[in-house]
């Protein structure tokens, strides 16, 4: 009898789960919340202190390959002999296809080897805030990058987390629209890794502000 229960029981479970699954299945598909209003990416300055940017385009291939509503890539100079590059997708909507692609699963893919990964917390304007810190290379080329999630719950760090994110806006009747944030410069040889990182640090402290104000996550 007490076996029969068990099993039961995980008959129960199992059932509980499908509903639940099929519901969550339903709102992602059928239920959809618009944001009221898009990215912005003209309140990012092209010139702010000593920086100078530059508009960078793709392919229309890579375009339909992202398939972000909005992005922009820019190439800072500055008096540095290092130049940072700011990259930005803004998804409308993860629901349909459209969801953000992980530097983990398309570097590997265009040639780039992760050579080291971890998170850091990061002192931004008196505030803050952890984000992903990688280096990556290809043949004799090293770059050091820093890359973040923004959602309606703030910022994010984790692929994982990144996808419950989706489920939990979704339940609550939110708009499920996400930014992908990339700021990355080349290390030619001789440059260490400490130059690298205090060149990014400068740039965020300039455009961090400028960077979420940009975006149409005022309810976070």
């Amino acid at each position: 009898m007490e076996k029969t229960g068990i099993q039961t029981a995980g008959i129960r479970l199992i059932i509980i789960l499908l509903v639940i699954s099929g519901i969550l299945a339903y709102t992602l598909r059928y239920i959809q919340v618009e944001p009221d209003r898009m990215a912005e990416f003209d309140k990012i300055p092209m010139a702010y202190a000593q920086w100078r940017g530059e508009e960078i385009f793709f392919s229309e291939a890579t375009y339909e390959i992202l398939n972000a509503s909005l992005s922009t890539m820019r190439v800072y100079q500055s008096d540095a002999r290092l130049t940072p590059t700011l990259f930005i997708g803004y998804f409308r909507d993860q629901k349909y296809g459209s969801q953000i692609h992980s530097p983990r699963h398309c570097l590997p893919g265009s040639g780039w080897a992760i050579l080291s990964r971890d998170r850091r917390e990061f002192k931004i304007n008196d505030k803050t805030q952890t984000l992903n810190r990688v280096i990556i290379g290809a043949k004799e080329e090293r770059q050091l990058m820093y890359y973040w999630f923004e959602t309606r719950s703030g910022t994010i760090t984790s692929e994982f987390v990144l996808k419950f994110d989706l489920f939990f806006n979704a339940m609550l009747m939110r708009p499920t629209d996400a930014a992908f944030i990339r700021i990355t410069v080349d290390l030619p040889a001789g440059t260490s890794e400490k130059e690298g990182d205090e060149l990014l640090r400068k740039f965020l402290a300039d455009f961090h502000n400028s960077i979420e104000n940009s975006l149409p996550f005022d309810s976070r």
